[in-house]
């Protein structure tokens, strides 16, 4: 088809990805609806890259699902159905399973796995009229491969990959393709904008798990400093993934997804679990003292 009928809808604009994204299909002529919490609307609007006339900024929390509904609705109204939709907004709770509270495990799936997949039953009844569409969902490397700190997060993202790979077969009689694109770590300030639950941001967490918070957080915030990989890199490979004609359900968005990947399905999980455990940084520091006497 060509990109100048095609209307493409990316979640997660306002930096990072999501406004690499927009900047690669604008150029090639697409119509980009363009999405951004609320609060971050106005940032999204004044960028540089949001002048251009062929892209609309909308404000959307994709977990307001009514807001959801009504955003698709008048985008096939004035615009035309979406063709791709490029689910990559998502936001990242740095907690142990113990310090998080329900309303943070319901905020972390609301965000990445919930909403994206009411936006994808938004849009589906014209991808199928039309035999034609594009779901892109913008996974991780914690959606294959759980770390500590990070259960819930990964727990999201988990779930988004098992609908997805649902999805590619309910689909594909339809010609509609569904990919997953897993980036691993990215050269970003995106590690301050992760979220600590409420427990913890009150200071009310357990005090035995502080050296699990110190060490990942040192451990993650100088990965993601030192690796050569950026959000333009991420953006140029799910940009080519849009338009192949056969594209793979999962991708790597990074090159060290691929190597996750690599060492995730050849290792047995026994010694997979064990290497991860031992090269966890600090290990030895956590859960100090013994045992407390029960009897």
């Amino acid at each position: 088809m060509n990109p100048t009928y095609q209307v493409v809808l990316i979640t997660g604009c306002s930096s990072g990805i999501g406004y690499e994204l927009i900047q690669r299909f604008d150029r090639k002529g697409y119509r980009i609806i363009a999405t951004a919490l609320p609060n971050s609307l106005a940032e999204l609007e004044s960028s540089p890259a949001a002048q251009s006339q062929r892209i609309t900024a909308r404000g959307l929390d994709i977990a307001d699902y009514e807001a959801t509904t009504r955003l698709v609705r008048e985008t096939e109204q004035s615009i035309g159905s979406v063709d791709i939709l490029i689910n990559n907004a998502g936001i990242s709770y740095r907690s142990t399973v113990e310090d998080m509270t329900d309303e943070d495990e319901q905020r972390q799936l609301q965000v990445n796995y919930l909403g994206p997949m009411h936006l994808i039953r938004t849009c589906l009844p014209e991808m199928r009229r039309k035999r034609y569409g594009r779901i892109i969902n913008i996974s991780s490397v914690g959606g294959m491969m759980a770390m500590p700190t990070m259960a819930s997060y990964s727990a999201s993202k988990f779930a988004l990959e098992g609908a997805s790979e649902s999805l590619w077969y309910e689909l594909k009689p339809w010609g509609i393709h569904v990919s997953l694109v897993r980036p691993g770590f990215i050269n970003s300030l995106a590690f301050t904008k992760v979220q600590y639950s409420r427990r913890k941001a009150a200071g009310e967490s357990s005090p035995e798990y502080d050296s699990h918070y110190e060490n990942m957080k040192t451990f993650v915030e100088g990965i993601m400093q030192r690796t050569p990989c950026t959000s333009k890199d991420v953006a140029r490979r799910i940009f080519k993934l849009s338009r192949q004609k056969r594209p793979k359900l999962r991708a790597a968005g990074t090159p060290d997804a691929s190597l996750f990947y690599f060492i995730r399905r050849v290792l047995p999980r026994f010694v997979y679990h064990r290497l991860l455990y031992k090269t966890l940084p600090g290990v030895s520091k956590w859960g100090p003292g013994k045992p407390q006497d029960k009897s």
